[in-house]
């Protein structure tokens, strides 16, 4: 059994590695009775050591035999250059840890005003233990009242604004003045394996709930059920070494497609997936460029949209897209033409899609906006941005309950014909395979009748629970019902 905690935010005010082994989690670690062995390891996001780390992640043994794993991310960068690793993060923790100093007011405020809603919209009121760390001893404690001294005054992050965080988030607000036996023995620690031992106890219910559900009656056992397959990985495997000729190619994107969507029997271990990602290039910066998105500021032409006027740079976008550079480039009206119009796309649409080229992210608040990005992407020709808004429709139909996949209004059939539509064949082909692997959802939904013949036929191959292992659990509650086969629990 294991215990996941994740840790944002820098209690120092200023992020360095020397603070590394002086920081709350690390102090927490070598301090604690609970811990018998740590081990720390940093995972990068590029090959550039000292300048872009994502995480440290701390490895130990607390009551006795429990594993404990620690994600402490000091730089909140990990939100804007990879935002789905972050929210992996989120979606595995037990216990999330936010710290910050409370000398450093600016980084309080982006956290308060940009990074607590991601973390809030990712929880998805989600019932994980939230714990706010205000570190440090406020240095403008008493404030003066000379108007010279304002600045210094608003310096410092007052308790009643920690206080208001933690009440918006649902979070345990601490205040550490020191980093010393009592505040991160005592104080920090008290509260912290207070929610390990409850997120043990959590685990250990739910465990022995699976194991009385798994009970087997004594005279027969029934049908097993096998987990839909995503696909047909041996047949992807073929298909790839054919167009790859590169064994090491071909081993590259098998171990990408896996990391995304991990493989069942194929890829258990995340070190592999960091890896992975830890070879990814540097991205675009984007906190330079993007003080120059959606403003005014030396902008050379004006895309009019649905009646408004968006301001834009040419530089930036025929540096970035290849169909905008030959439109202003080449022999088209728009190269001589200060206000281009824009249409076929909803204004907001267009603005998320100058944000990816201004910033080199994006964060989609809807699948169904993301859809909307997508058919924008795949006509401007920005591939990696129809790949992101794949990667982000799809994990999130696979993070739906099947409750609330039953009831959605959304139509998933509509997505596939989008997505047909619009050249998408790896989003089309994961939903029909997603089709399949609901079956009995979609098969009651009127949108199935929507499907081509075609596409009826594969689902019907592929669907789950297949028909057979019905027919199959069909007998054996008639076998049931007719001996009347009680558990040997019960």
């Amino acid at each position: 059994m294991s215990v996941h905690i994740v840790a944002f935010g820098n209690e120092r005010g200023g992020y360095s590695e020397d603070d590394l082994q002086s920081s709350l989690i690390w102090t927490y670690l070598g301090r604690s009775a609970l811990v018998s062995e740590t081990d720390n390891s940093l995972l990068l996001n590029s090959a550039n050591y000292l300048r872009n780390p994502s995480f440290i992640e701390y490895q130990a043994r607390v009551f006795g035999n429990v594993r404990l794993v620690v994600h402490d991310c000091p730089l909140w960068d990990i939100f804007d250059s990879d935002w789905y690793t972050s929210r992996n993060l989120i979606g595995e923790a037990d216990i999330i840890v936010i710290k910050y100093s409370v000398n450093d007011k600016s980084s309080f405020q982006e956290i308060k005003d940009i990074y607590a809603l991601l973390i809030k919209k990712a929880l998805n009121h989600c019932s994980i233990p939230v714990i706010i760390a205000a570190v440090g001893a406020r240095q403008n404690e008493v404030p003066c009242t000379c108007p010279l001294c304002v600045s210094d005054r608003r310096s410092c992050v007052t308790a009643s604004e920690g206080i208001q965080l933690a009440k918006e988030l649902g979070a345990t607000y601490l205040e550490l003045h020191s980093l010393n036996d009592f505040y991160i023995g005592k104080y920090f620690g008290g509260v912290l394996e207070y929610f390990m031992i409850q997120s043990l106890n959590q685990k250990s219910s739910e465990k022995m709930k699976k194991r009385k559900k798994t009970q087997k009656c004594h005279e027969i056992k029934p049908p097993q059920l096998e987990q839909p397959a995503a696909f047909q990985w041996e047949l992807l495997e073929e298909h790839i070494t054919k167009k790859l000729k590169d064994p090491g190619i071909v081993e590259l994107v098998l171990e990408k497609v896996k990391c995304i969507l991990k493989i069942p029997g194929k890829v258990n271990n995340s070190r592999n997936c960091r890896s992975y990602v830890s070879k990814r290039p540097l991205q675009l910066c984007n906190s330079s460029l993007r003080l120059f998105f959606n403003t005014t500021v030396l902008a050379d032409v004006m895309f009019k949209i649905q009646g408004a006027v968006v301001p834009a740079h040419r530089a930036v976008l025929v540096a970035r897209c290849e169909v905008m550079a030959a439109m202003f480039n080449g022999n088209y009206i728009e190269s001589n033409s200060f206000l281009v119009p824009v249409f076929g796309i909803s204004k907001d649409t267009f603005l998320s899609f100058l944000e990816y080229l201004y910033t080199d992210s994006c964060c989609p608040a809807s699948i169904l906006q993301a859809m909307s990005l997508l058919i924008c992407a795949e006509m401007y020709q920005v591939s990696r941005l129809q790949h992101i808004c794949e990667l982000y429709i799809i994990t999130q139909l696979q993070s739906m309950p099947s409750r609330e996949l039953a009831s959605t209004s959304l139509s998933v059939v509509s997505l596939l014909r989008k997505a047909k539509f619009h050249n998408s064949d790896c989003l089309s082909n994961w939903l029909l395979h997603f089709i399949s692997s609901n079956y009995l959802i979609f098969s009651q939904k009127p949108e199935f009748e929507d499907l081509s013949v075609e596409e009826r036929n594969f689902v019907e191959m592929h669907r789950w629970p297949s028909s057979m292992y019905l027919k199959q659990l069909s007998e054996y509650r008639n076998y049931i019902h007719s001996r009347k086969c009680h558990c040997v629990v019960m």
